[in-house]
């Protein structure tokens, strides 16, 4: 009987044993989550990255023509020397880059080739008057004028998906659409037919739709172009131009489209060179005024890519060089300074700000994080 008890107890014992050892196998470590994976990488990036690499990222540059004036259909050597130099974070292309769909894929490859992150390759492809496929021999479906769409939101929808496809194919990752201003002023000459309607709902609605296409596609939007250029007079391509509009009538008119974009999860906004003298005292374009992209970042409580209009332009040129503009772009608040007129001063004096602490180290890692989350979003990273 003795022997029979302890043999229950041995086996008991080891039986017990048996268990606890069970019990101390290592616990599998939770599963990331999708967020901690992509905050981790972009950690990583960030880390590795130079200052001089972080701001190239803040750079999106075009490259149309070739040194002899020809039209830059393959990538020169100096244009990819200038991608890699200044490590660029996006380049744009226009019509002069476009021909066929296999030339415009292998000029994009190239391209993207020469960076040290993958790039932004953005286009304005509104349909209509503002489109850079239409002089290609690109196929693709003839998208009209905004307004002609006539409020309806589901050719809106498909305005977006036939040209983020078309995109898409070529390599294009970024369009600067939807027009996000309001047509309110008959005698505005840049917006026109541009928009999508004169009621700030109907363009909300339209531009969202818009939106939505592209984004099926796998392409970024940009709404363009904040605070509102549908109530100007003057094409900011040739000079200043600036809306009277009180804060009260941005916020039930010009802003009703830019906060319903925003709440679907824009990717881009682009400051205009519009002023506001009614709303804003520093009496500076919304492109290089930290007031306006204040106003966009707190009252808008938008948190993505805030981007320049073209620098290139009228608005800008007649005032400021391309160093001082550049800068004062990145000091009001701008993650990406879009078509400097000259490259290398705008890099260098953004650069040198920053090494001064004249612009912040800490501003711009926030900004190429925001350009690197989107990258990593669209699987460029």
């Amino acid at each position: 009987m003795k022997k029979v008890l302890l043999c229950i107890s041995m086996v008991c014992l080891f039986g017990m044993t048996g268990c606890a050892k069970q019990e101390m196998q290592p616990v599998e470590p939770p599963q990331k989550t999708a967020q901690q994976i992509k905050t981790e990488t972009i950690d990583k990036y960030i880390q590795q990255m130079s200052t001089e690499e972080m701001v190239g990222q803040m750079l999106m540059m075009d490259f149309r023509k070739n040194a002899d004036d020809s039209d830059m259909t393959v990538l020169s050597k100096e244009a990819g020397k200038q991608i890699a130099k200044y490590h660029l974070g996006g380049v744009i292309v226009f019509a002069e880059n476009l021909d066929t769909t296999e030339q415009t894929q292998a000029l994009l490859q190239d391209m993207q080739k020469q960076a040290d992150i993958p790039l932004f390759i953005g286009i304005d492809e509104e349909g209509g008057m503002v489109s850079r496929l239409d002089k290609s021999q690109i196929p693709h479906t003839s998208i009209p004028n905004a307004m002609r769409l006539a409020g309806d939101v589901t050719k809106a929808e498909q305005a977006g998906t036939e040209i983020g496809r078309v995109l898409t194919n070529l390599g294009v990752n970024v369009d600067f659409a939807p027009v996000a201003d309001v047509f309110t002023n008959p005698e505005n000459t840049v917006i026109g037919e541009r928009a999508y309607g004169t009621e700030p709902q109907v363009v909300a609605d339209m531009a969202t739709a818009f939106l939505r296409g592209l984004e099926t596609e796998g392409v970024s939007g940009v709404a363009k172009h904040f605070p509102g250029h549908g109530d100007t007079q003057t094409d900011s391509h040739h000079g200043m131009a600036l809306t009277e509009r009180y804060m009260e009538e941005l916020e039930q008119v010009e802003w009703i489209p830019f906060q319903a974009l925003i709440d679907a999860q824009i990717d881009f906004v682009m400051m205009g060179h519009v002023m506001m003298p009614n709303v804003t005292t520093d009496g500076l374009p919304a492109s290089v005024s930290k007031q306006a992209v204040d106003l966009l970042r707190h009252t808008l409580q938008f948190d993505g890519i805030v981007v320049t209009d073209a620098m290139n332009m009228g608005a800008i040129t007649e005032f400021y060089d391309s160093a001082a503009a550049a800068v004062m772009a990145v000091q009001a608040g701008v993650d990406i300074v879009l078509m400097p007129a000259d490259l290398e001063m705008a890099y260098t004096a953004i650069l040198e700000a920053v090494q001064k602490e004249e612009i912040p180290k800490s501003q711009i890692e926030k900004s190429v994080r925001r350009i690197l989350s989107v990258k990593y979003e669209k699987g460029l990273i």
